[in-house]
């Protein structure tokens, strides 16, 4: 019996991406794909399926995570090009403490030298999520004290489709996808366009197109590969609201000239081996370039009128990332004093480069940095230049005993070396030529467990090391803005219980993350960081879900928590609360569905969040500090089949038009987006 367990855990989990009937990508899960394997994973965890997301057609991705458990999104722009995922209370600044992965490979733009999430894949091309959390997460880095999230791209398959997609604020998009799979082939394409005027009057354009192929060399070896291109322009600003403002035209947009550019363009090859006695190897290497320029009128706030003054010129955030690696990992089974163990090894070698500028234009229309311009800060139109660098190795080793039938125990370890560089050319006005490194082992260890009481029951936990390594700009100061920060370092717990019966399922977890220095927003700008020194987060998350039959289902998640405090009495601060960090989430849903036809209907509710260490209430005349009050937003959807090959689906967002505070950050009050409603039509051939 204990044989078959482990030829589930090791060969499934290969053999399921090298099917005949049906040849994949190899990829790099942070779950696996069988029900066996999330089984014994000794931590929290979910996944959301192709048909929720067919379902329900979140705008974003980040619409999508925030209906699950212990998730916060904190919106800025509405459509989540720039997510601020927060999980368990950490990383609202521009997701930085959450591992991002798309099929396995960093999507963030610097891993190591800038891990803000100015790109996000769109939801388009996906087909399911993974989110991880606890000891389980030990096996994926940088930056994953809060959890590990695994977007998986959709996998090559026979015919074609088109998606026409119109809503308000005039939305329209264009989804073709064609696939093929021929023996020991499969191919595939998707090409997606978007546009819209934006909420808060920020109109945007964007393009995707996705290349995959797979092709099985034999019985045991596997390769993929993965081409895509993104470009994505909009008009959207650093800059919130004032309080005036906001009771003016919560809908206004002060800075009507900002405009985002992001360009990326990837390569990932992926081989998979796995011999008939259950040894495998999945090898995955990626490359990724990618441009990001933010260009931002200037302005000044007016305590006088309580109006943000707009000056007439501004300045480019202009940034270029090169980020390449190498993640391989060996999977095996072997027995040891009638023990049977499932072991995992594994290493990265990673290396990225970042090249920064920031420079003054010659007003607030044009979009080139004005040469001739030296003043103050500014040297020939630059008041920043410098390039950031980083390189690391990563090694990875985790084993399951598997002790009987019904009890796994996983230890496991991260060994994380890197190194930083940065070299300033010109700062504040100044032409300078330095070149300063710092470099850092760590040794991130963890253990799990699991006991299975029945199949309705298993008992997990897991106590693991938490590590993220601090930016470049952090951790390397300059005579600019820039603050050094000390690497962020936790202990995280976790004890839950889940399980499932023929129409129900269930997931209860205790978590305590405890901080010896927990890096986080301050108060007005996203960017700007403090050492907040001992913090402790710690909670309660329910979810589960059961089907009442007749088509009748009902689902939902809780998170409470309990606890997000600052221990150090940093300036005064102990005791108070850390910043977007909200008490209580709820998510209720309820879904009708036939064969033909489907609607559901979704309850959110966000508790009252604090914008700064300060706990400040009364909100400020500029906006950027106060009491974000609670919220609650109502959703709808609706689908229906017309045919074999045709679909219609409707999704409502914020259904009764709810006017609420989503952040403070950055640059003052950032309103929710209000009602949004799209219909679509997708026809397959």
């Amino acid at each position: 019996m204990k044989k078959t367990v482990l030829s589930i855990s090791v060969a499934t989990l290969l053999a399921s991406t090298l099917c005949a009937e049906d040849v994949k990508l190899p990829t790099i899960n942070v779950i696996g794909g069988s029900e066996e394997s999330l089984s014994h994973i000794p931590g929290s965890s979910t996944v959301i399926t192709q048909e929720t997301l067919e379902e329900t057609k979140p705008l974003s991705l980040q619409d999508a995570l925030k209906k699950t458990s212990g998730v916060h999104a904190v919106e800025t722009d509405g459509y989540g090009f720039y997510p601020r995922i927060t999980i368990r209370g950490i990383g609202s600044d521009m997701s930085k403490k959450v591992l991002l992965l798309e099929d396995g490979a960093p999507i963030a733009l610097g891993p190591y030298t800038d891990p803000a999430a100015y790109y996000h894949p769109p939801v388009e091309r996906m087909e399911r999520i993974e989110i991880l959390k606890g000891s389980g997460s030990l096996a994926h880095g940088p930056s994953n004290i809060g959890g590990v999230i695994n977007y998986i791209t959709k996998q090559p398959r026979d015919g074609s489709s088109v998606v026409f997609t119109a809503g308000n604020y005039n939305y329209k998009s264009l989804l073709a996808e064609y696939g093929v799979v021929i023996d020991n082939y499969s191919f595939s394409i998707s090409a997606l366009t978007k546009e819209g005027d934006g909420w808060r009057d920020m109109p945007f354009d964007a393009t995707d197109v996705v290349i995959k192929g797979a092709l099985k060399l034999n019985d045991n070896n596997t390769l993929g590969i993965k081409l895509t291109h993104y470009e994505h322009e909009a008009a959207h600003t650093y800059l919130g609201l004032t309080q005036k403002e906001y009771e003016q035209d919560y809908k206004q947009n002060k800075a009507q000239n900002d405009l985002m550019f992001v360009e990326r363009d990837s390569l990932d090859l992926t081989h998979q081996y796995f011999s008939d006695s259950g040894f495998g190897v999945k090898t995955l290497a990626y490359y990724n370039k990618a441009t990001r320029d933010w260009w931002r009128q200037n302005n000044s706030f007016n305590s006088v009128t309580g109006y943000n003054d707009m000056n007439s010129n501004a300045d480019g955030r202009l940034r270029e990332f090169e980020v390449m690696g190498i993640d391989s990992r060996a999977l095996f089974d072997y027995t040891l004093f009638d023990i049977d163990n499932s072991a995992e090894f594994g290493i990265k070698l990673h290396q990225e480069t970042m090249k920064n500028q920031r420079g003054r234009t010659a007003d607030q229309y044009t979009y080139v940095i004005d040469t001739s311009y030296t003043s103050g800060s500014y040297l020939n139109g630059i008041r920043e230049q410098d390039t950031r660098e980083a390189e690391a190795i990563t090694l990875f080793a985790q084993n399951r005993l598997y002790i009987g039938e019904n009890t796994t125990i996983t230890p496991g370890f991260r060994v994380e070396k890197y190194e930083q560089t940065r070299k300033i050319d010109s700062w504040n006005g100044s032409a300078t030529a330095t070149s300063t490194k710092t470099d850092n082992t760590e040794f991130i260890p963890g253990i799990g467990a699991t006991h299975k009481f029945a199949k309705e029951a298993t008992l997990f936990g897991g106590v693991h090391k938490g590590f993220a390594p601090p930016r470049v700009a952090d951790a390397i100061a300059s005579d600019g803005d820039a603050v050094d920060l000390d690497a962020e370092r936790s202990t995280n717990y976790e004890i839950g219980l889940r399980g499932h019966t023929q129409n129900a399922n269930y997931e209860v977890t205790l978590f305590r993350l405890d901080f010896a220095n927990q890096i986080a927003p301050n108060s007005d700008s996203g960017g700007q960081l403090t050492n907040a020194g001992e913090t402790l987060n710690q909670g309660l998350e329910l979810s589960g879900g059961v089907d009442l039959g007749a088509g009748f289902a009902l689902s939902g998640n809780y998170t409470y928590l309990e606890t997000a405090e600052i221990k150090s009495n940093n300036q005064g601060r102990a005791g108070n609360r850390l910043s977007y960090a909200p008490e209580h989430l709820l998510n209720l849903m309820a879904n009708y569905k036939t064969a033909s036809w489907g609607t559901g209907v979704t309850f959110s509710y966000v508790s009252e969040q604090f914008s700064d260490f300060d706990e400040t209430e009364i909100g400020t005349a500029d906006g950027k500090k106060g009491i974000i009050p609670s919220y609650n937003l109502w959703d709808v959807n609706a689908w229906y089949v017309l045919n074999k090959n045709a679909k219609l689906n409707l999704a409502i967002k914020n259904l009764t038009d709810e006017t609420y505070i989503a952040s403070r950050a950055p640059g003052g009050i950032n309103p929710g987006m209000g009602l949004n409603a799209q219909a679509s039509l997708k026809v397959s051939f």
